[in-house]
């Protein structure tokens, strides 16, 4: 082998490299973006009410800003659905 054709195979390599690792980070990425939260489903319901109380509005966007809610932030969250979910029967 002479040095050019050397220096093209790695270069070919190095590429592979390089496009094997852009598409594991792409993955992962999208894998990240995807998961759920365990309290996904609680923030949906309180989305949907969101226009009828400043508090559940104020913690759709605390959710969607840090993904995480506190065992109390949970338990006002459900209370507050429960009162408007109530009150929008009767």
């Amino acid at each position: 082998m002479t040095a050019p054709s050397l220096d093209i195979v790695i270069f070919f390599v190095m590429a592979v490299v390089v496009a094997v690792g852009i598409q594991l980070y792409r993955a992962r990425r999208a894998a990240r973006s995807e998961r759920t939260g365990p309290h996904d489903l609680l923030m949906k319901r309180a989305q949907a009410h969101a226009d009828g109380s400043a508090f559940l509005a104020k913690a759709c966007k605390e959710y969607r800003a840090n993904r995480h809610l506190s065992a109390r932030q949970v338990e006002a969250v459900e209370t507050a659905l429960e009162r408007l979910e109530r009150k929008k029967a009767q």
